[in-house]
């Protein structure tokens, strides 16, 4: 890896779930949609292994927080997990390393519960308690979103505080924290000087000589998963100035930006800027999710993971950090540098990043690698529970045109447009390598029996997904999950695999929404109606998985599996029965059924009739020549078998 400055672990112990519902937190809304899962032991267990081998190896890890996406104290395996952190710390034997700190994010309500008190004095590390304001109203406001529950959760936080600040005179706690959070910069303000003079009347009574305060200068939308009004940072400079290092009720109190914690000096920003790509101050701290994914801190429903600690060491994810550029996942963020205003520092901070990324792309050009930034694959949570009702606008030959019904590429530039958009869309996932013909191709999309359906906007390729019909090869999904694709064949089975779902990110979300529905429900037609498919299957993220049952009532029928031609990502085996599927979808959702089977399916089907032809004379001798001029490694590595059978469909094609 690149950077040289020091790293910082948030891991999520308790990811999705949480006994409170933040203002400006998804978690516990309609909203949200991402995974509810509590760490398993082999996740926690490689972390630790993993950050050993860092530290073996030279790597400073400054921090490691237990936090995440929920609350950490639900976990029922709690005080075993911290015991896990503790005794690591202990036997800390790493010449020249520091050990890390390490500490627990709570919002407190649970301290005085049996097993949680334990885990702290059992363990000597840091508590961070979110506390954003000790007003009743305000209170309930942003943690629950309720001005009235405020004084009952507070009649229980606040004990829990003052039991907080025993410990930590006794010496069980190495460091006591008020994240001063969630950050919504007008009751923080307003509410401060009562804040304050809580804390440290407080401390005073129980002995302690300080206390340290976190601020968060800018609002986390999420994604945009919870959208806030407040787009400008606060450094809250007149706050520091009147409180900071200062004496209120004989306690001293230190106050820290949370950048300041994360970046101790100038120079670790500008190592930042350097070494990434995309120098967001926030892609620069690993967030790992409750399943080893590691994740940007605002996707909250774990859409982009760029990697899973179980598979990957820690140089490696933060090589994949380093090589990130921004896309869908950061479309909705306020905090990505280019949306930072409101101060000087946000401002000159906002105008280097850009400046970095540009000289990326720039570099890219240059060396002849251009690459679009696209979504990633197979990223579905953008659109849950949601779809167009109707289809886009047709090929009206007007200066209006927007979008294409799907269809079946006209041309081999269509071809080759479809292979760019899914290697884009790979290659930013991290599922993909670089190749000098900036396509992505596989032997089965070679082959006769691939459907590749597209969409086009303006007059290019906006989104494709590809129906891979039963054939002599085999179906990609066999290669990793035969046994269980085996035991859904029957005699009278026709399977067929989706494939190489592939968008542009330069299109709206409802755009993005709308095509990639579209594109589903032309395929079920496709597949069903004309090919005679019986099965549908395909391979996804783990993380998707629930998408798909929810929706169209897809079953997974295997365990997760590293997958060769994705470099190594956890992947899943899905099937869906195309018999039942009209019945599963219509008692899951009514509208989506009438969409899918009822609305305009006669005029859809007729029109894929009518293109058939058109695309079985793409698959041609002509085709393949082309393809196989254009640098793309797949033509070095074909097997004799499958030479044999390309050479079955195109005798003219000299193979061997």
């Amino acid at each position: 890896m690149k950077t040289h400055r020091a790293i910082s672990i948030n891991n999520s112990l308790v990811h999705g779930i949480c006994n409170y519902s933040c203002r400006l937190c998804s978690i516990n809304k309609a909203t949200y949609n991402g995974p509810k899962e509590y760490q398993p032991f082999e996740v926690t267990k490689t972390l630790m292994r993993r950050i050993r081998e860092s530290a073996r190896s030279g790597v400073y890890i400054r921090y490691i927080t237990n936090s995440g996406d929920g609350e950490p104290t639900l976990h029922p395996e709690f005080r075993s997990r911290i015991g896990m952190f503790g005794s690591m710390l202990r036997e800390w034997d790493f010449p020249g390393i520091p050990s890390p700190e390490v500490s627990i994010v709570t919002n407190g309500s649970r301290l005085h519960l049996p097993g949680i008190e334990d885990s702290f004095t059992e363990n000597t590390m840091t508590l961070i308690i979110s506390l954003p304001t000790i007003k009743p109203e305000s209170y309930g406001a942003i943690m629950a979103g309720d001005s009235s529950r405020g004084a009952s959760m507070l009649s229980v936080v606040l004990p829990n505080i003052e039991k907080a600040m025993m410990l930590r005179a006794e010496g069980y706690l190495s460091k006591l924290c008020f994240h001063i959070s969630p950050p919504e910069t007008e009751i923080i303000r307003s509410d401060f000087p009562e804040t304050v003079d809580f804390l440290t009347s407080i401390a005073n009574r129980n002995g302690l000589e300080e206390i340290e305060m976190i601020l968060f200068p800018a609002i986390s939308n999420r994604s945009g998963l919870v959208r806030s009004s407040v787009i400008r940072v606060d450094m809250y400079k007149d706050l520091f100035k009147h409180y900071n290092d200062r004496i209120v009720n004989d306690v001293k109190i230190r106050m820290k930006l949370v950048l300041k914690r994360f970046f101790v000096n100038a120079g670790e920003i500008a190592d930042l800027i350097r070494s990434f790509r995309f120098p967001c101050l926030w892609n620069a701290n690993f967030f790992i999710a409750a399943d080893g994914s590691s994740i940007c801190c605002n996707d909250q429903t774990v859409r982009c993971p760029n990697g899973n600690i179980m598979y990957d060491s820690i140089d490696t994810l933060m090589e994949n950090k380093e090589m990130f550029m921004s896309g869908s996942i950061c479309s909705g963020c306020n905090q990505s540098p280019h949306e930072l205003k409101g101060s000087l520092e946000a401002i000159l901070y906002s105008y280097i990043a850009r400046a970095r990324t540009s000289l990326a792309v720039l570099h890219e050009k240059t060396a002849g690698l251009k690459k679009t930034i696209t979504k990633p694959f197979s990223c579905p949570s953008e659109i849950e529970s949601t779809y167009c009702l109707s289809e886009p606008a047709g090929n009206s030959g007007t200066e209006n045109e927007i979008l294409s019904y799907p269809m079946f590429p006209d041309t081999i530039d269509d071809m080759k447009e479809v292979f760019h958009l899914i290697y884009d869309n790979y290659l930013v996932s991290g599922l993909q390598r670089i190749d000098p013909s900036l396509l992505r191709i596989r032997y089965h999309n070679l082959l006769p029996v691939s459907y590749p359906m597209v969409v086009k906007r303006k007059g290019r390729v906006s989104g494709t997904l590809t129906v891979i019909r039963e054939n002599c090869s085999g179906l990609p999904i066999e290669k990793l999950f035969g046994d269980e694709i085996g035991r859904i064949r029957t005699e009278k089975s026709l399977i067929c695999e989706l494939s190489g779902l592939a968008l542009d990110a330069s299109m709206s979300p409802v755009e993005s929404r709308d095509i990639m529905m579209s594109l589903f429900k032309h395929a079920f037609i496709l597949s069903h109606d004309i090919l005679g498919c019986t099965d549908y299957c395909m391979m996804i993220n783990p993380h998707h998985s629930k998408y798909y049952q929810k929706e169209f009532g897809f079953n997974r029928i295997g365990e997760v599996k590293r997958c060769d031609s994705v470099n190594g990502a956890p992947a899943v085996p899905m099937h869906l029965c195309l018999e039942t599927s009209a019945e599963e979808i219509q008692k899951r959702n009514p509208v989506l059924f009438e969409y899918f089977y009822v609305s305009d399916r006669r005029q859809i089907k007729e029109r894929i009739l009518s293109e058939l032809p058109k695309q079985g004379k793409l698959y041609c001798t002509d085709y393949i020549t082309n393809l196989s001029k254009s640098g793309n490694s797949l033509f070095d590595n074909l097997s004799a078998e499958m030479k044999d059978i390309l050479s079955s469909y195109y005798p003219e094609m000299r193979l061997r």
